[in-house]
């Protein structure tokens, strides 16, 4: 490399760590704190955005075997009045709502919330005008942010995937009034932008010399899926799945994609200028 072209390159870098990067960093700050007001986070104020919003959640191929109308105030499902169509000698329809007082936890929104905090936390911790040495220390700054982004991220893309049995004898089964027949289990979950709610039915299975394998753990069991309980075994017999949109989730995932976006970009910058140097 051409002497002049290394002191060119050389100014360039170092214009790029005394004020790029935290230009970059307080870009990133302020896309993370407009994220943050979909949350509550402590110490939430007045520009906090979170407010209870219902929804009905139905099927998208129009079947009417369950229906579902909720409350939801940030990470959790404040009512739920829900009905369920239960398949026996004839078709029932069971119609339930949580007891009173009692609420649902989405994990998944309170997980990407704490993964957000960490995130802004590590940002705002970074004094302003303060000047990095090396593109080492920025990267690895910006590799820490961008892995708390990630697992924030998959926590509303990627939902944590649980067996059948976990679901039948989790304590949630016992907060509806009326309570669940023993044959129904129900879960609601975060997809990307939506909420959605399982309800299975599920009928035990009589011994036989065939052993039906065990579902794994998985966001959705379809109908057929088979698990045990205390050495009974139990298939599902009727699956259904309804869904709806929650628009600010989308906003959320929104902010941490583009916050992944900057760390990203200035990622690469420091990359080229680092590339030239080996060659």
């Amino acid at each position: 490399m051409a002497e002049e072209e290394e002191r060119v390159l050389q100014e360039e870098f170092r214009w790029l760590l005394l004020h790029e990067v935290n230009a970059v960093l307080r870009q990133l700050q302020s896309v993370l704190q407009e994220c943050s007001k979909w949350f509550l986070l402590p110490g939430s104020t007045e520009s906090c955005l979170v407010k209870a919003e219902k929804y009905l959640l139905t099927s998208a191929t129009g079947a009417d075997n369950v229906k579902a109308v909720i409350t939801l105030y940030g990470d959790n499902i404040c009512t739920a009045d829900m009905s369920v169509k239960i398949h026996r000698h004839s078709t029932q329809n069971f119609r339930t709502s949580f007891r009173e007082g009692l609420q649902w936890k989405l994990q998944a929104i309170q997980n990407a919330a704490n993964h957000l905090q960490a995130a802004l936390d590590h940002v705002t911790s970074i004094e302003q005008g303060y000047q990095f040495q090396t593109g080492e220390e920025v990267v690895k700054v910006m590799d820490d942010i961008m892995g708390r982004l990630n697992r924030g991220r998959d926590c509303l893309t990627t939902p944590r995937k649980r067996t059948l049995e976990e679901l039948y004898s989790s304590k949630i089964m016992k907060m509806f009034s009326p309570a669940l027949p023993n044959e129904v289990i129900v879960s609601f979950h975060i997809h990307c932008h939506k909420l959605v709610l399982g309800a299975y039915q599920v009928h035990p299975l009589q011994s036989s010399s065939q052993k039906p394998k065990t579902a794994l753990p998985a966001i959705y069991h379809p109908t057929g899926s088979v698990f045990e309980l205390s050495s009974q075994k139990y298939e599902v017999v009727q699956a259904n799945k309804v869904e709806v949109a929650v628009p600010w989730l989308n906003d959320v995932i929104t902010y941490f994609t583009v916050g992944l976006q900057l760390c990203q970009q200035l990622k690469d910058k420091i990359t080229v200028f680092q590339q030239y140097w080996k060659d």
